[in-house]
């Protein structure tokens, strides 16, 4: 990828990057960001492009940065930058301001500006519940990504955040925190209950959700698999053995829990 201003720095006139932009030499992808040769980018030069049309001090934030550490496993909506001060820009991306970005906060990643983990995990604050910035947590953790007490001083910095609370508590979770779309929605379903454990270890198998006596699976669409039935039947009757009563639920159960009745 190039920008107009470094091909302007080589001596390419507006003319010339016309001419080159029509013959498909350069592809545009955004304002004053073009692709060399072609426009088939892969998910990193989708960011660095964004991250490069929002100009100078820009850094991939939010689920974005999350991605890029390896730290989210799910689709990520619309890449997401953050610009420093009171830039505005049109962009086919989502651009938040903010009025200072501490030097801690920012690194670079695989060549791209980004949030630190810690000060991602900041901002996710704003999107995603406790149980997602714990799998968050996780994920970072198991690549050697998450350091604790990083993650305390970037909190210490973003005083005034309305919902920290949710990385606090994260930081408290006891297991893996939800992995799937389908856990989060049977959280919400059980929320007038005592809280669960999730993604934990009971009696030596993984589970999705425990209370005393009691595990929740959520199966999804791989669980129709033979190989997967038959190592969901193996964990199920070890947990059993073990005093614990075992509970599925399929995606059309949790649609048929949440209908009106």
């Amino acid at each position: 990828m190039v920008t107009a201003a470094q091909l302007a720095a080589l001596g390419l006139t507006h003319a010339a990057l016309s001419v080159r932009v029509s013959a498909g030499t350069l592809h545009r992808l955004h304002r004053g960001v073009y692709a060399v040769g072609h426009a088939k980018l892969s998910e990193k030069g989708r960011y660095m492009a964004a991250v490069l049309a929002a100009g100078e001090g820009a850094v991939l934030a939010g689920l974005s940065a999350a991605k890029l550490w390896q730290a989210w496993r799910r689709k990520v909506p619309e890449i997401h930058v953050v610009v420093p001060g009171n830039r505005r820009l049109r962009a086919s991306f989502r651009v938040q301001r903010t009025r200072h970005l501490h030097a801690r906060d920012f690194t670079t990643h695989d060549g791209i500006p980004v949030t630190t983990m810690a000060r991602t995990l900041v901002d996710l604050t704003d999107t995603l519940t406790a149980p997602q910035l714990a799998n968050v947590i996780h994920e970072a953790a198991f690549r050697k990504r998450f350091d604790r007490i990083s993650t305390y001083a970037a909190i210490e910095r973003a005083n005034g955040r309305r919902k920290l609370h949710r990385l606090l508590e994260a930081l408290q979770a006891d297991g893996a925190g939800t992995k799937s779309d389908l856990e989060d929605r049977f959280l919400e379903l059980v929320s007038e209950l005592p809280p669960p454990a999730i993604n934990t270890r009971i009696a030596g198998f993984e589970v999705d959700f425990a209370w005393p006596g009691a595990v929740v699976e959520i199966d999804g669409p791989g669980h129709t698999r033979l190989r997967t039935r038959r190592e969901d039947a193996i964990r199920e009757a070890g947990l059993k053995r073990a005093g614990f009563g075992v509970i599925r639920f399929t995606a059309q159960d949790l649609d048929d829990l949440g209908s009106p009745a």
